[in-house]
């Protein structure tokens, strides 16, 4: 389960069809998880106007049972595989409890599938009206 995880959640990912149909409601922005080892990548997220992304940080996989886990240095992830149907498999993953950033408190929501990754964040960044739709590079 964590090789497949891996093998979806690598790769460069962008919003742009969600952001060229709603701009006001959705900034366009590039995540690339780039693997630097094993289980270990190095995650950005930049706006499509910047050279320099705003968030950048190395995060470690790992199996716990049925569940992965995505260690980071602000908040972990826990993932669950979702089987809806054959062909929309997809991991579920919500943020910790009690995670907190410069003293606010932040959950997190995301999908993973094998072409798209879907986040949520709530609390220290500005809460969107839901998942931020992120397409894979192919």
């Amino acid at each position: 389960m964590i090789d497949q995880f891996c093998e979806w959640f690598e790769g460069e990912f962008d919003n742009w069809t969600q952001a060229s149909s709603n701009p006001t409601q959705w900034s366009h922005i590039f995540i690339v998880h780039k693997k630097i080892s094993d289980r270990k990548f190095l995650t950005t997220s930049r706006y499509n106007y910047q050279t320099e992304p705003y968030r950048q940080q190395e995060v470690e996989i790992t199996q716990e049972g049925d569940t992965i886990v995505v260690k980071n240095p602000v908040c972990d992830m826990v993932f669950k595989l979702r089987k809806p149907d054959a062909d929309d498999d997809y991991f579920q993953g919500t943020s910790v409890e009690g995670c907190t950033y410069k003293g606010k408190e932040l959950t997190s929501k995301a999908k993973l599938y094998a072409d798209q990754y879907h986040s949520w964040d709530e609390g220290y960044w500005q809460s969107s009206n839901g998942f931020f739709t992120f397409k894979k590079k192919l």
